[in-house]
Order: structure tokens, then C-alpha cells, then sequence
């Protein structure tokens, strides 16, 4: 370790054509320069944090081929964990740790569970990175109020990864817990401006979604822009106005829900994003429908089939769209019509689970029940795990009249009433 280190800082002096002088400079004398070459000592953290700048390499190409003794260098701090880290070097810091864990244990700076954490992350080992950035959150909670006001940003990305996990599995109580605790300090400290607050409210806010705690995403997001009105970015802005159009008309109030879809649309227009607009009109769409303003949704959805023709999907979209609208105002022969020009492979996957429902529901009506049944089972699963509980009670109670199976009818029952997600089916 001690000759592989001081051959690289050779090697690139002598490939620079520096003179031991010239890479000294006022820094550090000859004779230590010397020592380092030749294998006899090693260079200090600020030595050679000051010679990989000199010699234009991060710090971590020093270690590209370590060896167990690498925790000399590291002693009781963790600037060259840091280093690795912002060297996006992940690798090395999980190798070394393992190594070295003696040493990694020493490092005081209780940061080293951030970068290693992190770093597990990075690398998809999300058993090791949760278990890690754990300890990083009970040592920072326990921290001084310096560290947390220095750290807070760390804090928020490590909580904000946690949470990301726990999204794999679908463990959304955990998964708010962690980004709650995140938001709680942020505001603590003063801290809303940081990139990863907006992080932070955005991923709240589709988690309150996911569980349909519509009020809660009304109250996080507005109370964030209320707070932060002067410093927040106008490039995340279009998506909380997003998060709140759909939290409005889930709970029933159009009038706000349009109001923030209009000012979404407005603000990806203004930056250039001509396509995110576009997507912003199936919720506008949408709010217009489940507020049964049926003639303004229809002249909307033209102007945007006509806007975004030249985008083969979004544009099957719109049609997806025209066909829940016929659906709704019981136009069944015009939806049947129009599904003969649908191209599936076009539809994401809610889309093929929509037009499923629509063209069982009409089966169904049509007394064509084994279509009808085969539709049906197709999105039922879905709109079980997205929580469509108007739309699922209406396959439910299809299926009951085809079938005769009673669990169809206990189904009925356990939604009917039940507090979910707005989609197909206007009540």
C-alpha cells in the first residue's frame, strides 16, 4: 500500500513532467515528497487531497487497487469516504468497509453511514443500504442541533432513499413515516428550498394518493407552496399542481381541481414542455367529466386530439378518454365503434385495463356474457390494487349476474360504499 500510493504520485508527476518541486510548492517540503514516493510514508489527508488536485485525479484513483491497510489513510474522519462518495466510487467505499470494519467503526463523523448507505443503495443492495441508512437516522436524531443544520440535506436523501425501498414492497405506512420524519426537520430547519424537498413533498404526496388520503395531500402541498411562494422552482411547480388537481376531485371539489390543472398546463407551456401539457389534459379531462360537464370535456378532448395527433400514444389516450366519456353518458354503440380503431399495443397498462372494463360492462348490457366475463376478469385484479372501488363494485356485481357466485355479491358489499380512488365510473 505504501509504495502503490507513492508510485502513483510518481508516475503522474513524471507524466506531467513536474519537477518535485513544482508539485510541492509552498504546500509541503521536498523531503516529505520524497518519503511518499519512495514508499516510506504516507501522505496525509490534506497531502493528498492537495496532490490529486495537483495532479487532476479524485482521490479515490490512489485506491484503485487497495489493500487492507487503506484505514491508515482514513483515521478518525470521513473526508475520504466523502470523496469516493462524490466520486460516485460506491464500489470501493462498500469494499473497504467490509474490509476494514475495525476501522470504519472508528471513523467518528457519523456521515460514514450516510456514504455507505448510500452506497448500497446505488449499487441495488437495498437490504444492506436500509439496514445502514438506518443507523445514519438514529445517529443523526441523536445528533447536535450543528450537525443537524449542517446535515439535513444527507438526512432528507437518506430518508427519501427508505422510503423508495419500502415502495418496492409496497409498504406505504412505513414508507409516509419515513418521508413525514424528512418533512418534519426540513421545516425544522429551514431547510424547504433544498432539491430534495420538493423530492420529499412529491413523493408524499403520491403515496397520500396511493392510499387515498386526499385531504392530507390538500394540506402538505398548499401549505408548502404558502411557505415557500418566493424561492420555490417554477420547474417542480407544474407537477404539484398535478398532485393537487387529482386530490381535489377525489374529494369532490371540481372547481379547485380545475383551477390547479389550469395553471399546470400553463406553467409546462411556458417552460417548452409541449408534451407534459399534453398529459395534463386527460386530468383536466377527467375533472371536467367527474364534474359532468360533459360539452366542455368533449371540446377540450378535440382541441387536444387535434393538438397532439403526431403523438401515436398520448393520442390513444384522448381516444381512451372519448370512449369513458361516451361510456358515461350511455353513447355504447359510438364507444363500440370507436374501440375498432383502438391499437393496444399504443395503451399503457391502465389504459388496456379501462378499455377492458368499458367493453365488459357493455357486454354485459349486451347479454353477451361469456365476452363479457372474459373482459371483466381481465382488469379486475387491477382496480383491486388501484383502488378504483366504484369501478371494481360495478365488476363485481357484473360478474355476480353472470356467474351466480356469491363471493361476487360479498364483494359488492365490501366496496360498495368504500372510500377509493375516482376513475371510470362518474358518482
Amino acid at each position: 500500500m505504501l509504495s502503490s500510493i507513492g508510485d502513483k504520485i510518481k508516475a503522474l508527476r513524471l507524466q506531467k513532467n513536474l519537477s518535485q518541486s513544482e508539485l510541492c510548492g509552498n504546500f509541503m517540503s521536498r523531503v516529505v515528497l520524497s518519503r511518499i514516493e519512495n514508499g516510506k510514508a504516507l501522505p496525509s489527508l490534506e497531502q493528498l487531497a492537495y496532490l490529486a488536485e495537483k495532479l487532476e485525479v479524485p482521490v479515490s484513483y490512489f485506491f484503485s487497487d487497495s489493500t487492507g491497510e487503506k484505514y491508515i489513510l482514513f483515521e478518525k474522519n470521513s473526508s475520504l469516504l466523502k470523496d469516493l462518495f462524490l466520486a460516485k466510487d460506491y464500489y470501493e467505499i462498500i469494499k473497504w468497509s467490509e474490509e476494514n470494519h475495525n476501522a470504519f467503526c472508528e471513523v467518528e463523523d457519523s456521515n460514514k453511514y450516510y456514504y455507505l448507505g448510500m452506497s448500497y443503495f446505488y449499487s441495488n443492495i437495498f437490504d444492506k443500504a436500509l439496514k445502514i441508512l438506518k443507523k445514519y437516522i438514529n445517529a443523526f436524531t441523536k445528533s447536535s442541533t450543528d450537525f443537524k443544520r449542517e446535515n439535513i440535506e444527507k438526512f432528507s436523501d437518506a430518508l427519501n432513499s427508505l422510503f423508495k425501498i419500502m415502495l418496492k414492497n409496497k409498504n406505504y405506512e412505513k414508507g409516509i413515516h419515513y418521508l413525514e420524519l424528512a418533512r418534519k426537520y426540513l421545516y425544522q430547519f429551514n431547510a424547504l428550498s433544498l432539491p430534495v424537498s420538493f423530492a420529499i413533498h412529491n413523493n408524499l404526496a403520491y403515496t397520500y394518493l396511493k392510499t387515498c388520503q386526499f385531504q392530507k395531500i390538500v394540506i402538505i402541498l398548499e401549505n408548502f407552496i404558502n411557505y415557500n411562494n418566493d424561492i420555490i422552482s417554477l420547474k417542480i411547480m407544474p407537477d404539484i399542481y398535478t398532485s393537487l388537481n387529482i386530490a381535489y376531485y377525489n374529494l369532490g371539489n371540481y372547481e379547485k381541481a380545475l383551477y390547479y390543472i389550469k395553471k399546470a398546463i400553463l406553467l409546462f407551456e411556458f417552460q417548452g414542455d409541449h408534451l407534459e401539457a399534453g398529459k395534463c389534459y386527460l386530468n383536466y379531462i377527467n375533472t371536467l367529466r367527474h364534474s359532468s360537464k360533459f360539452k366542455e370535456a368533449f371540446e377540450v378532448l378535440e382541441k387536444a386530439k387535434n393538438d397532439y395527433k403526431d403523438d401515436a400514444e398520448l393520442y390513444h389516450k384522448f381516444k381512451i378518454q372519448e370512449m369513458i366519456l361516451y361510456f358515461n353518458i350511455g353513447m355504447y354503440e359510438k364507444v363500440i365503434e370507436l374501440s375498432e380503431s383502438i391499437n393496444t399495443s399504443l395503451l399503457s397498462m391502465r389504459g388496456k385495463k379501462e378499455l377492458a372494463f368499458i367493453l365488459g360492462h357493455i357486454k354485459y348490457l349486451n347479454k353477451e356474457f361469456e365476452e363479457a366475463y372474459r373482459f371483466l376478469k381481465k382488469c379486475e385484479k387491477y382496480f383491486a390494487e388501484e383502488i378504483f372501488y366504484n369501478d371494481l363494485s360495478v365488476i363485481y356485481e357484473d360478474l355476480y349476474a353472470i356467474t351466480g357466485d356469491v363471493n361476487y355479491r360479498e364483494k359488492v358489499l365490501a366496496v360498495k360504499n368504500k372510500s377509493g380512488r375516482k376513475n371510470v365510473i362518474i358518482k
